[in-house]
């Protein structure tokens, strides 16, 4: 794959993802399933949108962090 495509996923600071990594085309398909994932509100969900990271709540969430990242790979062989 070597178009544009975006990363994302949760996790504990300092650890692999625990949920994810997934890919998603673009950027605001990847927003919108963290969105959903964690039924995140209004203002969460725009401060991930416009940092691509979000500190979460680790008792509500089960996760202390999300991100959303680009990736331009030629080698990467994740399925969009």
């Amino acid at each position: 794959m070597s178009s544009l495509h975006y990363h994302y996923g949760a996790g504990l600071h300092g650890y692999l993802y625990q949920d994810g990594p997934y890919t998603a085309e673009t950027y605001d398909d990847a927003v919108t399933a963290l969105v959903e994932s964690y039924d995140l509100g209004r203002n969460r969900a725009a401060s991930l949108a416009r940092y691509g990271y979000l500190e979460l709540n680790l008792d509500r969430d089960g996760n202390e962090y999300c991100e959303i990242t680009d990736c331009n790979d030629e080698t990467c062989d994740r399925e969009v």
